[in-house]
């Protein structure tokens, strides 16, 4: 029968008479596998406690039972999370008058009968107050005709195009979208918010405008895309999951300061990656990829960056029960946050290191042997990781971190977890289209409720934001 023991086998062999307790080196290697077998022992104690309380929860279900409540920490433990980044700017709260548009103004006048006779006037006081008008603006259009007898034909004023084969108006519309896919509102509740306004309207005809109208927005999504990865010396990546028609799917991003686009698929494999990125050839594979360290994305493109918070995240996940490792593993971290800081530092003024220096000392970091089994072995994979994490040495301008891709993913999770994903192609289509369009507009510093607006009226008076996109990489150049 196999031997599933957690003890090395050094240590099961071991005979106290024939150690020799003189020789310093040998005893501290030993009280060295002493310590880690604790660990693993302790730690594959812990985990079957888990399994058989959770099979005891279940058995317990199919008795019809109440299973144990689990409650999580109202506070998660802090010990191993980054420290605060030194000589932070404080937060400034600075007047935001000048940022507020003025509709109309009123006069309002001091009663003459209180003054005085030798009161002078001094002016005005400004007091700004920001209000908004919910109301409906329904309007009955009267369009005039004429017949002609002689052809027998009737002639009648057009609608504008933006009407045309509609019963809502371009600013409801965009209400919808906004409301929907900005500020995260079920369509049950935007029913009930337009209804106490005054629009007569159905849940289903609200769906239909948010999965119908926005078809026209799809090339521009797409130009955002193409442009926002030719735009950009690098782009970062990230997939979540998502559900579609009540199966598991996965969602897509890439991004940059310049652009967020979205692509939900079904595999979250290479080939998916690669397909959604064949953009007209491979050129974007001499782009700068800032990811994590999945396998999908292994050699995707020649150079590629691994986010420093990812890997960090996996010292940080170790447990340890002995003081003796904690103080291991809390120093060790310290010395990976000191060198962190370091490279922010380099990045805002590399031509003052050494990158020489820079590697020398991650790599005397990272080849050291702690003793502490677990934490070795975390440390020698980082070690292979050394080109992926030290990409910013010779490129400054690429992040450290994968973060604009993770925070850009939030907004799809929330989405999934409120209303449980799409149920069509039409819909899916809509999250991608939206989402995308709802990111980069905010990156490119234009509202999107005017960007909806204009496009659903057709006006058309903002410049197509790939347009914008370029105009931005060129100024940041």
């Amino acid at each position: 029968m196999k031997d599933k023991s957690c003890l090395p086998e050094e240590i099961k062999s071991l005979i106290p008479e024939l150690i020799d307790f003189s020789d310093t080196k040998t005893v501290k290697e030993l009280i060295l596998k002493f310590l880690n077998a604790i660990e693993e022992i302790v730690r594959t104690n812990n985990q079957l406690q888990e399994e058989n309380q959770f099979l005891k929860d279940i058995n317990n279900k199919l008795k019809g039972e109440k299973i144990k409540p689990r409650f999580k920490p109202s506070v998660p433990n802090k010990e191993n999370d980054p420290p605060k980044q030194p000589n932070r700017k404080q937060w400034d709260k600075g007047s935001k008058n000048d940022k507020i548009k003025i509709d109309r103004e009123e006069e309002i006048k001091v009663d003459r009968a209180i003054l005085p006779s030798d009161a002078i006037h001094k002016g005005h006081r400004e007091i700004i107050i920001q209000n908004i008008i919910l109301g409906t603006d329904n309007v009955r259009f009267l369009l005039e005709r004429f017949y002609s007898p002689g052809e027998d034909k009737l002639y009648e004023a057009p609608l504008p195009n933006y009407l045309k084969g509609s019963q809502f108006g371009t600013d409801l519309k965009s209400l919808i979208h906004f409301l929907f896919f900005k500020g995260r509102v079920t369509e049950p509740k935007l029913h009930g918010l337009l209804g106490d306004i005054g629009i007569v309207i159905s849940e289903g005809q609200i769906s239909n405008i948010l999965t119908q109208e926005n078809v026209i927005l799809a090339q521009e999504k797409q130009d955002v895309f193409e442009t926002g990865i030719e735009q950009s010396d690098y782009f970062n990546t990230d997939d979540t999951g998502a559900r579609h028609k009540g199966q598991n799917w996965y969602t897509h991003v890439f991004c940059s300061t310049l652009f967020t686009s979205f692509f939900i698929r079904k595999h979250k494999n290479r080939d998916t990656v690669e397909e959604l990125l064949n953009l007209s050839g491979d050129g974007w594979r001499e782009k700068i990829m800032v990811s994590d360290d999945a396998k999908q994305f292994l050699t995707l493109t020649k150079i590629q960056a691994l986010c420093w918070y990812h890997e960090t995240r996996h010292y940080r996940k170790l447990n340890p029960i002995l003081d003796y490792h904690k103080n291991i593993l809390r120093g060790f971290l310290s010395e990976i946050w000191a060198y962190y800081f370091t490279l922010l530092q380099y990045k805002k003024c590399p031509e003052k290191w050494s990158k020489e220096f820079l590697r020398a000392w991650f790599n005397k970091i990272f080849s050291r042997k702690t003793g502490y089994a677990e934490l070795d072995k975390r440390i020698e994979s980082t070690l292979g990781n050394k080109d992926r994490l030290l990409v910013v040495i010779d490129h400054p301008y690429v992040p450290l971190h994968n973060n604009d891709a993770e925070l850009a993913v939030r907004e799809p999770v929330i989405k999934r977890k409120i209303s449980h994903g799409t149920r069509s192609e039409a819909g899916r289509t809509s999250w991608e289209n939206m989402l995308s369009l709802s990111d980069t507009c905010r990156k490119l510093d234009i509202s999107f409720y005017k960007y909806l607006n204009d496009r659903f009226s057709g006006r058309n008076e903002i410049a197509p934001l790939a347009y914008i996109i370029e105009e931005k990489a060129v100024g940041c150049s």
